[in-house]
């Protein structure tokens, strides 16, 4: 009793002192992301500071105007403070108030990037973890699944109940130990579409067992599970088992201790076999690379979706429910359109056949943020992603107008109180995942047009989960001054270590509050405060892949997106630029010596491992192209973009970066310029030859706009100037 009555204590004292701080991102950002803070209303505060870590003031500025947060019933005003871009650990300071530390570096996501793929190592079934990979946390395997039972409701002429299968790997779900196709489906996607969309953000290894193995890490992770997810469907008929669970769920313990109980495939559903469809067409292409070293398997993943496309629509309204007999996690969802339009989006985009754009278009499928049971917007950002080469079916235009409209929608959420696309009645069971699902959906427009709000709306969506929100926690294990510590999460609860399992997403702050009961009193009613540091909160403490597979996606997408220009642009010489322009001048410039340009390109990117898309102009003809392997379809609208730039202003596109920085302006809203159609960032070059003046443009996208530059400047190098024999 006493231990619960502190225990409530403690929560409360840390929730009324929460009300009371400056909210800031306690883990970081990168030099050039767009950077907020949210302060208490005090008297008299009007201005704000940014102290290092020696307590120097090196940025100070104004406060915006109050405004009233409904979430939280807080009124708060913002300390922007995006002007700094020097690399560092800092705080905010208002007053006496004083933020939690936080850093600014180039690579700042990548510890937590890889933090939150690696969890899902850490719900691994039917591996042991072992010190070496798993460090404190290692453990026993736990649910090899290789004698699972047919449940009655499963049963079928050729699997009568009680037919013992096997189905082994794959991740837990959640807190506790069960496996269930639909969530596997979204969080699977996500972390292929991660892979898919920023290729060259997942080269490095995160310290799994398949790490070293010349496939990104990312991509070995998704194989555990999708490996389990080909034994959950019936070979007779392509239908898919909803689920993989027991009768009951397990108690606190570890999965290895878990793992006498008894394990069934139960019911196939239509939402099941539609997310296996989804998910295995996509892996299809993703893995098509790998073909020599997993011969047959992208096949066999595109096989697998078609059948089970035949079994949805022969079984277009198989609405799943648990037995009587069976109480673990259910998963219902009797709106299917959704499910039909990803499945169909993703059939189309791996087979090209017309009968799937027809599917997708004739469910017109709302698009809005995804979660496991509203699906149709992964449609949407697949077919956005490869947009420049689908086949006649499905409009160019409708894609990219709907995309914009949802992330409109979103950003104009994010302008007022804490500044995020997150309205009180988006604060529901998992309202972390709403949140970076939203980020994503924003990322998919900010891909498309360019456009900075949306860009930033997404990077406040990463800011909240780590700290700008109204309880100033850092909603991943592991991460921030105030991180969750008591995840509900059985491994976490029940394996003696005192830090939970790290890089794992709490499911954040809810109102529905369905675990009261079992739990100390939550803080408030208010949606946003509504959140419980503590292991009897399933409801608002849970962790999930599902939840997980968006930060994974977010923090990619972040640090490939955000301008990764040179924090000392003022050091690069705008005259050092122009005497580039002046020395790499062709006497012609015709079709042989497009390909000769190009292919030199080539053999840098080649030689240095370069995912990069490479374009050679003369005036409106595209004389060469190239996309190396991995390299993402989005480069394309890069490569047009900063080709308008370079037609416009007659220079590289990394000197009018220059140019517009040096002078205090935004090179991401150049004045009378549409930034759809013009991108102020580094690697288009003016073709110029002498005695016409620009000709064309040789283009290279892919890396960051300086590196992009320095590999079409030191390729123009090498053909114009060549070594002396």
């Amino acid at each position: 009793m006493k231990r619960t009555v502190l225990a409530t204590a403690l929560l409360t004292l840390a929730a009324g002192a929460g009300s009371a701080e400056i909210k800031v991102n306690a883990v970081g950002f990168l030099p050039q992301s767009h950077k907020l803070a949210v302060i208490p209303q005090a008297p008299g505060a009007n201005r704000f500071e940014v102290v290092d870590a020696d307590g120097k003031v090196v940025l100070d500025g104004a406060l915006s105007a109050a405004s009233r947060w409904a979430p939280s019933g807080e009124t708060v005003r913002v300390a922007d403070f995006s002007a700094l871009t020097q690399a560092g650990a800092y705080r905010v300071r208002v007053g006496s108030l004083l933020s939690a530390p936080f850093t600014v570096a180039r690579d700042g996501y990548r510890v937590l990037g890889d933090a939150a793929l690696k969890a899902f190592y850490f719900n691994r079934s039917a591996l042991a973890l072992t010190p070496e990979y798993a460090g404190a946390w290692a453990r026993p395997a736990g649910h090899p699944d290789d004698k699972v039972l047919v449940h009655a409701s499963a049963a079928s002429k050729a699997r009568p109940q009680g037919t013992v299968i096997a189905s082994p790997k794959g991740w837990y779900d959640a807190g506790d130990y069960n496996k269930y196709v639909v969530n596997s489906g979204i969080a699977t996607y996500t972390l292929l579409a991660a892979l898919e969309h920023f290729p060259d953000v997942f080269k490095r290894d995160i310290g799994i067992p398949e790490s070293g193995n010349g496939v990104p890490d990312i991509l070995d992770e998704a194989l555990w599970n999708l490996d389990w997810l080909l034994t959950m469907q019936d070979p007779a008929d392509g239908g898919v088992y909803h689920k993989l669970t027991n009768l009951r769920f397990d108690g606190i313990v570890m999965p290895h201790a878990a793992s006498t109980t008894p394990r069934y495939v139960v019911a196939k559903s239509t939402a099941a076999a539609l997310d296996f469809a989804a998910t295995m067409a996509t892996a299809s292409r993703v893995l098509a690379p790998y073909d020599a070293k997993w011969p047959g398997l992208s096949q066999r993943m595109l096989a697998a979706a078609q059948a089970a496309w035949r079994w949805a629509e022969a079984h277009p309204n198989v609405v799943f429910k648990n037995p009587k007999d069976v109480v673990t996690g259910e998963y219902g969802d009797a709106q299917l359109a959704d499910e039909f339009a990803w499945a169909a989006a993703e059939l189309f985009i791996a087979t090209g056949q017309g009968t799937y754009a027809q599917a997708f278009m004739r469910r017109d499928a709302a698009l809005t943020t995804p979660a496991w049971d509203n699906v149709a917007a992964l449609g949407w950002m697949s077919l956005a992603h490869h947009r420049d080469r689908l086949k006649p079916g499905i409009d160019r235009a409708l894609i990219e107008r709907r995309i914009d409209a949802l992330a409109t929608q979103l950003a104009a959420k994010a302008d007022a109180g804490y500044r995020v696309p997150l309205a009180s009645n988006d604060i529901v069971w998992g309202s972390n995942a709403v949140i970076l699902n939203q980020g994503m959906m924003l990322l998919q427009a900010y891909r498309i047009n360019g456009t900075p709000a949306y860009l930033q709306a997404a990077q406040s969506s990463l800011d909240y989960v780590l700290g700008r929100n109204a309880t100033g926690y850092t909603f991943v294990t592991g991460f921030g001054a105030r991180p969750v510590m008591h995840p509900h999460h059985r491994p976490s609860m029940a394996d003696g270590v005192a830090a939970p399992v790290p890089g794992w997403l709490a499911g954040g702050p809810n109102p529905g509050q369905q675990d009261a009961r079992d739990c100390p009193p939550y803080p408030s009613k208010l949606p946003a405060l509504s959140y419980l540091d503590h292991a009897c909160s399933y409801a608002a403490n849970e962790v999930a892949i599902n939840w997980n597979a968006p930060l994974v996606y977010v923090t990619a997408a972040l640090s490939a997106l955000t301008p990764h220009a040179m924090t000392d642009t003022a050091t690069v010489s705008l005259a050092a630029l122009l005497r580039e322009e002046q020395q790499l001048q062709f006497d012609r410039f015709d079709d042989a010596t497009a390909r000769a340009v190009g292919a030199q390109l080539v053999a840098r990117a080649e030689r240095e491992h370069k995912t990069v898309t490479i374009q050679v102009t003369r005036g409106d003809a595209v004389l060469f192209k190239q996309a190396m392997p991995g390299a993402s379809p989005d480069h394309a609208d890069w490569i047009r973009r900063k080709n308008n730039l370079v037609g416009r202003t007659g220079h590289s596109s990394f000197y009018t970066h220059n140019e517009v920085r040096q002078s205090g302006g935004d090179h991401d809203a150049l004045p009378g310029l549409d930034m759809r159609d013009y991108a102020a960032h580094g690697g288009a070059f003016p073709v110029i030859v002498r005695g016409q003046g620009v000709v064309g443009t040789v283009t290279v996208s892919g890396l960051p706009g300086p590196d992009d530059h320095a590999l079409v400047v030191a390729a123009l190098k090498d053909y114009l100037t060549p070594p002396s024999p």
